[in-house]
């Protein structure tokens, strides 16, 4: 079995803790300390075999090291540990029957793990497979795993929070739009006058204590606003919480915002905190606020006003520092009005409103974001792929009832599915049947003659039908074909041969 590099044998767990704690201390890279943490551990507990396996799924670094004999089997146990360790979990120890050198036979072992946590966040978990018992008493192991978990939780997070700060930009300088430089502005793109407003008042509301309410149809972006909001204030270090208020039951959403005692309800093995805690000092973001429950509006109504709360089943009251971002596409005067949204928690809320424009009242940014979503998944598909002036026309035109979340979609299916190097008007995928034409449109269309006038022949009467779709189509389109060829459901060039049949001029249309 490896030994830690670099060290003399030391006898007892508690000199062990030590060499650990300096390893941890004196390596310069965080990943480096956990593999030599990993191999020492694994000697002093006498392990087969030890592993570590973190929380983060990102791609472009390791996420697990192993050490010792079944090292693939220590890791899949690892991974099945960590979808559910908790930042206030502690080591564990069990039994288990694992297959054995022989066919037919078996070894008894224990598995030890132990979650390594961070302030108010779960890094990983480390585990280790024992032959029976480990080498020094379980108590004794049980207590080392803790606090090696603690010591390389807080390591990790600490390196973590320093790359993040090395990448962020100067927070002295200003960028053009006025905002400061630790503020992302390739995350929210806009250069019109609606999104300049907003932006101006994203930075005037950061650093106030004071709830802010985003409004906004679906898919215009408020996370990403409350996101900004946190990034730009005071608590930036601190925890982001989000939740999403119309994805739970009333039940649940008790639990996950106070979080409850153990043995509350059937199922609460454990005490569990809820977002409130886990928010502390930071930022809660309840998304989809208007669909709250009126019962459950009273219960936040008492914590925005008193500041403390108490867990489900629980009496002791807890008090938290939280400030308080909502967002809701609801109509919530109207919901006041209809008494399905409380009126003293509207007041309560409505302190800083920010409104966030749809996509059809900031045309001018759709070239923009079009950009952005292109070059982004063109990166993640390893394509080149360009749009044509025709193709930008068309959806610079589209009304966009699901916003910039609907634009989004519609670029990333045009990268995908596209075939050709420059997306032509046809491979733009609008869903039109969602944007129904103006009235003004609608009322321009011709009227159908009277049943006398019609032609007899069904061939006759086919062809004025025909002709007058093409008709409707391309006044609602105000003349543009590459439209009127998507409401017909049909191709630009079968629009054109169809044009030419029936002798209709598209300009002679349109006044």
């Amino acid at each position: 079995m490896a030994k830690s590099a670099g060290f003399a044998p030391l006898n007892g767990p508690m000199q062990r803790l030590e060499q650990i704690t300096h390893l941890v201390r004196s390596s310069r890279n965080p990943f480096t300390a956990l593999c030599r943490a990993l191999h020492t551990l694994t000697d002093v507990l006498g392990a087969r075999s030890g592993a570590i396996v973190l929380a983060d799924t990102s791609p472009k670094r390791q996420q697990e090291w192993a050490c010792g004999d079944d090292q693939r089997q220590t890791i899949q146990m690892g991974r099945e540990l960590v979808d559910g360790v908790e930042a206030h979990g502690e080591a564990t120890a069990r039994h288990t029957v694992l297959p054995g050198a022989g066919p037919g036979r078996t070894s008894e072992g224990m598995v030890l793990s132990t979650p390594l946590t961070g302030v108010q966040q779960a890094i990983g978990v480390m585990v280790f497979f024992c032959l029976k018992q480990p080498a020094v008493p379980l108590e004794t192991a049980l207590t080392c795993l803790n606090v090696v978990g603690t010591v390389l939780g807080c390591h990790l997070q600490t390196a973590s929070l320093q790359e993040r700060l090395k990448a962020q930009p100067d927070a002295t300088g200003d960028n053009a739009a006025g905002l400061s430089a630790s503020y992302n502005p390739d995350q929210i793109v806009g250069q019109s006058s609606r999104m300049k407003a907003v932006m101006h008042e994203i930075q005037q509301a950061a650093n106030s204590r004071s709830t802010i309410l985003l409004r906004g149809e679906s898919g215009t972006g408020k996370e990403l606003v409350a996101r900004a909001l946190h990034k730009l204030s005071a608590r930036r270090q601190q925890p982001f919480v989000k939740l999403n208020c119309a994805a739970l039951p009333e039940t649940l959403l008790e639990s996950e915002l106070f979080g409850h005692e153990k043995g509350a309800f059937t199922g609460a093995v454990k005490t569990r905190r809820g977002r409130f805690e886990l928010a502390d000092s930071g930022t809660l973001f309840l998304d989809e606020i208007g669909d709250m429950s009126l019962a459950m509006q009273v219960k936040l109504l008492r914590v925005l006003q008193e500041r403390n709360f108490e867990r489900v089943g629980g009496h002791r009251p807890i008090s938290v520092d939280v400030r308080i971002i909502a967002a809701t596409n609801v109509d919530l005067e109207e919901a006041v009005r209809d008494r399905r949204f409380r009126e003293d928690l509207y007041y309560r809320l409505h302190v800083v409103p920010i409104v966030l424009p749809s996509l059809r009242e900031r045309r001018e940014d759709i070239p923009s974001l079009v950009g952005y979503f292109l070059a982004r998944f063109n990166a993640e598909n390893r394509r080149s792929l360009k749009i044509s002036s025709p193709a930008m026309d068309l959806i610079v035109e589209y009304d966009w009832p699901g916003n910039v979340r609907e634009l989004e979609n519609c670029v990333e299916r045009m990268v995908v599915m596209t075939r050709r190097d420059i997306v032509a008007p046809e491979d733009v995928p609008l869903s039109m049947s969602l944007n129904p034409a103006p009235p003004a449109a609608v009322a321009t269309a011709p009227a159908p003659p009277p049943p006398e006038a019609r032609s007899s022949t069904l061939p006759k009467a086919v062809a004025e039908i025909e002709r007058e779709r093409l008709v409707e189509a391309l006044q609602t389109s105000g003349g543009v074909q590459t439209r009127a060829a998507l409401l017909l459901g049909i191709t630009p060039r079968q629009l054109g041969y169809k044009l030419k049949k029936y002798r209709i001029a598209p300009k002679t249309l349109i006044g």
